[in-house]
């Protein structure tokens, strides 16, 4: 193995696992410890890796443990949301050191979206102090269609203004640091993957249902994002031709029956109808909706209805990816036990038995900051394959 490929691998283990010792490192890589060590003295000399526990060449009876060296370098991250804007600076072994929130101001141009997002990285800077300076790269959770490749942010229908924004670009030159761009549902399911630690075997879907739907898929610590670069843009699947109008141009979209706006208009017809019902548009939102559900006749009919739309577009994942695990992340999973059991008597119905037989259905494990951290630690990860 060349020197180069060997490096890369000891990384991409170390990433994957947080943490390993050199006897496990030799096992992995599979080829003589004396160039495995080489490899790691190297990543050691340069400050990448670290092994605290060990005291020159005797360590003892216990292997001690190789780890990223948290101040190596840093990170920050940012999380560019529909109601609030979040950034986080995480060390080079992922811990968290600074994190501030922002509401979101008012929008409607690309130029308002960027002071935005400026105010919060002068807000991290402000944090950070002179140690801003170990900052060496900015990850970007994008709320729309991404361009990952070329670090561009196509549209977002729920965020007016942010379209055709070359946003990678944009923070690299602004901030003098490299840049990358991710759709936020890819960042979460990075993330739901990654809290996961160990226990994780095999692929894990993730499904975002807050303003929006989004979806993303991981298998073996990397997200599939497509050949142009768009893939798992599960809102935007057809499940009733037709159905209502989405904001992207086509009708009976997953996010046009399940997302925010879809349950808004339900609720509106409803209340039309004089369907007897606590249900009240002037109190709408979907953490309201989902509380509504547990004691009103009527909210928890359209909270199944929902729940079935969500159950038909995971059939179409599960039918295609075949994954191991699907995480539903979003104030959407206040629905509690309603919508796991529809999703899973959906599945049962339209799925091969082999895939829904052993397939877990978990809820999010995350916290409001971690896409924000997921996006610093992505940007982390791409800077040391570099």
């Amino acid at each position: 193995m060349k020197k180069d490929n060997l490096r890369s691998v000891i990384l991409e283990i170390v990433l994957q696992q947080g943490e390993v010792t050199r006897p496990e490192l030799v096992d992995a890589v599979g080829i003589r410890a004396a160039s495995v060590f080489e490899a790691v003295d190297e990543l050691k000399r340069e400050g990448i890796l670290h092994e605290p526990d060990r005291q020159g060449k005797r360590t003892g009876r216990k292997a001690p443990r190789l780890k990223l060296d948290p101040d190596h370098f840093w990170t920050a991250g940012i999380d560019f949301q529909v109601r609030r804007t979040i950034g986080s600076v995480a060390d080079l072994a992922g811990n968290v050191l600074h994190t501030v929130e922002l509401p979101a101001l008012e929008r409607g141009t690309l130029s308002a979206c960027r002071n935005e997002i400026r105010a919060v990285i002068r807000m991290l800077q402000e944090k950070t102090g002179r140690q801003w300076s170990k900052v060496k790269g900015i990850g970007f959770a994008d709320p729309g269609l991404v361009d990952v490749r070329q670090g561009l942010s196509i549209r977002a229908v729920n965020v007016p203004g942010w379209e055709n924004a070359r946003t990678g670009e944009w923070l690299s030159r602004e901030n003098g640091v490299p840049a990358a761009v991710w759709p936020e549902g890819m960042v979460k399911t990075f993330m739901e993957y990654l809290v996961r630690g160990k226990s994780m075997h095999g692929s894990l879907f993730h499904l975002g249902m807050d303003d929006g739907i989004g979806g993303g898929f991981i298998k073996d610590g990397e997200c599939f994002i497509g050949d142009t670069n768009q893939a798992m843009e599960i809102g935007h699947i057809v499940i009733d031709p037709a159905g209502p109008l989405c904001q992207c141009g086509n009708r009976g979209c997953l996010e046009a029956l399940a997302g925010e706006n879809g349950i808004r208009r339900r609720i509106h017809e409803v209340i039309s109808s004089g369907v007897d019902t606590v249900l009240n548009l002037e109190q709408f939102s979907l953490q309201y909706f989902t509380e509504c559900a547990k004691h009103d006749k009527a909210a928890r009919i359209i909270a199944s209805e929902v729940s079935d739309s969500i159950g038909r577009a995971l059939a179409v994942a599960v039918a295609l990816l075949n994954p191991s695990m699907i995480v539903l992340s979003g104030e959407l999973t206040g629905l509690g036990d309603l919508l796991l059991e529809s999703i899973h008597r959906v599945l049962s119905l339209s799925c091969f038995a082999g895939t829904v037989r052993d397939l877990k259905l978990e809820f999010s494990r995350l916290e409001k900051s971690d896409t924000a951290r997921g996006a610093a630690l992505l940007m982390r990860n791409q800077l040391l394959r570099n």
